[in-house]
């Protein structure tokens, strides 16, 4: 049912919310109702009837501890606002609401900079971003308020609303990524030496969207005796969330491609290595730390290998990024992050050089603006929305008034959500918005 409070069976007040749409874009406005029935003989005592939006970060980490006989699950929880909203729709003269039906037209401006609706699970753990909006009443020394979801106030029931990431900007010009080459001694075994690779990437954009094709280019160069089957391109999705001082991490592939070393000349293993390969005094030029040769040492040898990357072909590979990808977010508990790998793919039982470079995943410019608040239209996301199948977020509520319902409906009231002075997608508190003119419901 629309209409449900704290207090259940024949209340002498209750309290219902609607949305127009079930999904808004960051930066949005969203229109809805907020509806009002006081059955009681002699009306209710409240001072105003406010609407109220929140968003956090939530994080579970299941760990076990003992051995089998004795297993036992330990389960911590941690969570985060990234949105806290809450002004009155209308106040009441005398803080009394007499018996009656009402209606409470709004529309707010999300803002801008907060982070879409998302949930990942691995295993038992699990990390989420939701948002809930309800509208209550605020009474002398009774309840309400940004922290009171429970309690014995009037309040509605808190409804999801999914949020869709911010747009990128159409006119925004994003540069591209090149990274210097990636030389790397190759062991067989960890011990015996054959010589070494290069490999060198870039990318035209740093900044990507979902459904797109994504565009790489790089050099490579085998100047070692061991064969490599071609080079792998990769663009993997890596989710943290921490809770009570552990973490969780989760890796998704976003997309790949594969360039066999059939269409890689460059890639054909040397004969023989020459004596003296890497220079008369190899423990200057190698660091052991990251198994990599010193770009800067008087090596003869490796300034040829160098100036052989840049001589090289530039090679191109491409793939789809999927539209499951999730927007590049750093908060308070989740961390999600986009990785792009470009690996020179050998032979078992030897390293495999690799370049990585991180990149932003944002949504793409919107096809269509947003329908005005007197429209009844759905307006098509920019993104698919998250359906209850593949992430566990419920549908919106379908809206059922009573029979006899015949309100009076107040003007519509446009709520001025202030923007939260924080980086595009990190945590974001916005102040408490005072409506700029208050509504007397009519007895």
């Amino acid at each position: 049912e629309l209409f449900t409070s704290a207090i259940m069976g024949n209340t002498p007040v209750t309290i219902g919310l609607a949305t127009d749409q079930s999904s808004y874009e960051a930066g949005s406005p969203i229109t809805g109702r907020v509806y009002l029935s006081v059955k009681a003989p002699k009306g209710v005592v409240a001072t105003s009837i406010n609407l109220r939006i929140q968003g956090e970060e939530t994080a579970k980490i299941h760990r076990t501890t003992g051995d089998a006989d004795e297993r036992r699950d330990q389960y911590h929880h941690s969570s985060s606002p990234v949105l806290q909203f809450d002004t009155p729709l209308a106040t009441f003269s005398e803080s009394h609401i007499s018996p009656g039906q009402y209606e409470f037209p709004f529309v707010s401006m999300l803002p801008s900079n907060i982070p879409p609706t998302m949930i990942h699970r691995l295993g038992e753990s699990k990390c989420e971003i939701v948002y809930k909006i309800d509208a209550y009443l605020v009474q002398p020394g009774g309840g309400g308020g940004l922290r009171s979801w429970t309690g014995n106030e009037y309040k509605s029931r808190p409804k999801i609303i999914n949020i869709l990431g911010t747009p990128r900007n159409a006119d925004t010009t994003v540069g591209g990524i090149m990274l210097p080459p990636e030389t790397e001694r190759i062991r067989f075994c960890c011990c015996f030496n054959r010589g070494n690779m290069t490999i060198q990437a870039e990318m035209d954009r740093a900044v990507l969207s979902p459904g797109e094709n994504v565009n790489v280019s790089f050099r490579c160069k085998n100047a070692s005796t061991s064969s490599a089957s071609g080079v792998k391109v990769a663009l993997r999705e890596i989710i943290t969330w921490k809770a009570s001082g552990h973490q969780r991490s989760s890796s998704i592939l976003l997309g790949k491609q594969f360039v066999p070393s059939e269409s890689l000349p460059e890639l054909c293993p040397l004969p023989h290595l020459p004596k003296n390969y890497f220079g008369t005094t190899p423990v200057e030029n190698y660091s052991s730390e990251s198994n990599s040769i010193n770009s800067h040492s008087g090596s003869q040898d490796y300034e040829l290998l160098a100036t052989g990357i840049h001589a090289s072909q530039k090679r191109q590979a491409s793939f789809l990024l999927s539209r499951d990808a999730r927007d590049t977010y750093h908060g308070g508990i989740i961390q999600i992050d986009h990785v792009l790998s470009v690996m020179i793919d050998t032979q078992c039982c030897m390293n495999n050089p690799e370049s990585s470079m991180n990149v932003s995943i944002q949504r793409p410019p919107p096809l269509t603006a947003f329908a005005t608040p007197t429209e009844a239209s759905y307006v098509v996301p920019s993104a698919p929305p998250y359906s209850p199948e593949i992430d566990g977020i419920p549908e919106a509520e379908v809206t059922v008034l009573p029979p006899d319902w015949s309100a009076e409906t107040a003007d519509l009231v446009t709520v001025q959500m202030a923007e939260p002075v924080s980086d595009p997608y990190n945590r974001a508190t916005a102040p408490l918005a005072v409506a700029e003119q208050p509504l007397v419901a009519k007895g």
